[in-house]
């Protein structure tokens, strides 16, 4: 005789939540890289789902050419006299807007190599947060002597919404080559690159 059986959903667990330190340690930063996303609004807190995500992350290799990326961080009201952005740095409740001018300007960078890969990857704690396809340089300013920065005429080609949530992406651009690599950079990794400031060079 066959047994009489019944089937019975288990109770989800609580989530577990990491401190800060464990955290740190899970995705090989320091605790103020940890504070950095969390500030930034990218990782909305510690549970274990949300920061495991981030530890399995790919990691962005480039094979020809080079990818320019701006390291920044949380937002922040800019400090420089002259500077008019309305907010620098880069979060996950900035509008389009105020990632867009947030991130374009100012840098000290090579603006050749930037324009010449067309696009920027943003990146805050060493995450992809966003794209930007860049058309070309708008401004050059000399902000103090031997300190020059530019501006880029640019769009967001795509955006993250939080690192460990991949239905919060979003692909914005209609170009079909730039659609891919944008795809491939959200919510990727990247080390290694090589930076004389905010800007720095993947190569291969």
């Amino acid at each position: 005789m066959l047994p009489t059986i019944e089937l019975a959903r288990p109770e989800a667990a609580p989530a577990s939540v990491l401190s800060r330190s464990e955290a740190a340690s899970l995705l090989g930063v320091s605790v103020n890289t940890v504070a950095k996303l969390l500030d930034s609004g990218f990782l909305p807190g510690l549970e274990a789902v949300r920061v495991t995500a981030l530890s399995g992350a790919p990691q962005v290799q480039v094979s020809a050419g080079v990818l320019p990326v701006l390291r920044t961080g949380a937002p922040g009201v800019p400090s420089r006299e002259g500077d008019d952005r309305e907010v620098i740095g880069a979060g996950a409740s900035m509008t389009d807007r105020q990632f867009l001018e947030g991130a374009r300007q100012w840098w000290r960078c090579d603006a050749a190599t930037v324009t010449s890969a067309g696009v920027l990857a943003i990146a805050v704690a060493g995450w992809v947060v966003g794209v930007l396809s860049v058309k070309g340089v708008q401004e050059t300013r000399a902000w103090k002597p031997g300190e020059v920065r530019h501006s880029f005429v640019a769009e967001i080609a795509g955006r993250v919404g939080t690192l460990d949530d991949r239905q919060s992406y979003r692909v914005m651009t209609s170009v079909p080559e730039l659609a891919e690599v944008t795809a491939r950079l959200l919510g990727a990794r990247v080390q290694g690159a090589v930076s004389g400031g905010p800007i720095a060079y993947l190569a291969p």
